[in-house]
């Protein structure tokens, strides 16, 4: 609780969706995530990482990580929300890259809707290779969850698009 009463204060953090590091602060109930392994060798995440314990799943992104996606399935399947990086890594300057099919797929595997998320402001609060947080405004935007898709090629495409585009559109927004 005080690490969330620090941040939102930090960031003067607004949330606006359906539900009440920056997006764990900002959901109703720790979630589990999955994030890049290396990650876990940068000194101050990595503090956070252990503090999350199993809920933190560490992705190999240099081949299909089948732990990390059992793992992640299992997270789901126990009713945890899960956090995925559908860009597969942090953009230096804040723009969307590509997303890959993981979070689509994970849906599909699990049968559990897809939620859209955008965060913002985050380049500028905490740029990449700065330990310490700058006192900056920080939005989660949560957007309409897409229904799970089939696990069929095309329909994982158009998920993954489907998300793209409403954060996109929520990073736009006033």
């Amino acid at each position: 609780m005080a690490v969330r009463a620090f941040a939102r204060a930090v960031f003067r953090l607004t949330v606006i969706g359906e539900d009440p590091i920056i997006l764990p602060l900002a959901l109703p109930r720790k979630p589990a995530f999955l994030a890049m392994e290396e990650l876990w060798r940068m000194r101050g995440v990595r503090l956070v990482m252990r503090a999350y314990g199993p809920l933190a799943i560490p992705l190999n992104r240099g081949a299909v990580d089948e732990t990390a996606l059992k793992r992640s399935l299992q997270a789901l399947r126990d009713g945890a929300l899960l956090i995925v990086f559908p860009e597969g890594g942090i953009s230096p300057d804040g723009r969307l890259r590509p997303f890959h099919r993981g979070a689509a797929l994970m849906a599909a595997r699990a049968r559990a809707p897809l939620i859209p998320v955008a965060i913002i402001g985050t380049a500028d609060a905490l740029p990449l290779g700065r330990i310490m947080p700058r006192p900056r405004p920080v939005t989660v935007r949560i957007g309409i969850p897409l229904a799970p898709p089939s696990p069929e090629r095309e329909d994982l495409d158009r998920a993954t698009d489907a998300a793209a585009a409403q954060i996109a559109a929520m990073q736009q927004a006033p």
